[in-house]
């Protein structure tokens, strides 16, 4: 939302961001496929393994799409979200009091194991501070990470530029 506000402020329009040259697009909706079947229906290896898969696809795209306003942020997001996870065996560590206070009903879960691709923060996690601890009331249980605040920074930067995409914008793109 924050960027379509920036873009319309910097005179932008939504019917410029036709005009964004993103390489392998396609790619981009594979990662998330994969994070949304794994942390759903698998678990053990084949969880691990997609879950691998998904970041090293959204990594992959980020640097493919590095010359593009606002990816290196996300791919600095995807990076520090991937190194998180990877330092808690594949899990990403949650603030358990971000956690009493946003969904209080996912909080025994959390303290059994796992809920979702999430385990309860402790002094048994690694890398704590990229973990999800940043709690907002956006929508229920939503917690956030700073990998989190960066990609969403990318997203601002990478929709206002789009929005400002003229015919002037795509020949500089292009050259």
């Amino acid at each position: 939302m924050a960027g379509l506000v920036i873009g319309w402020i910097r005179k932008g329009s939504l019917w410029n961001m036709g005009n964004l040259r993103l390489r392998v697009l396609w790619m981009l909706p594979v990662p998330y496929i994969l994070q949304h079947i794994s942390i759903s229906y698998f678990s053990g290896t084949v969880y691990e393994v997609t879950i691998v898969l998904s970041y090293v696809l959204l990594i992959a795209f980020c640097l493919v799409n590095m010359r593009v306003p606002g990816v290196a942020w996300t791919l600095a997001g995807t990076v520090c979200n991937f190194v998180a996870l990877l330092s808690n065996g594949l899990r990403m560590p949650a603030y358990v009091p971000a956690i009493q206070m946003m969904a209080p009903q996912i909080l025994p879960a959390l303290k059994a194991g796992h809920y979702g691709k999430s385990i309860a923060m402790s002094g048994h996690t690694h890398l704590n501070f990229l973990g999800d601890i940043f709690a907002f009331n956006v929508w229920s249980g939503s917690l956030l990470s700073i990998g989190d605040v960066l990609f969403s920074i990318g997203l601002i930067v990478l929709i206002q530029y789009a929005m400002r995409l003229g015919n002037e914008g795509l020949a500089n793109e292009r050259g």
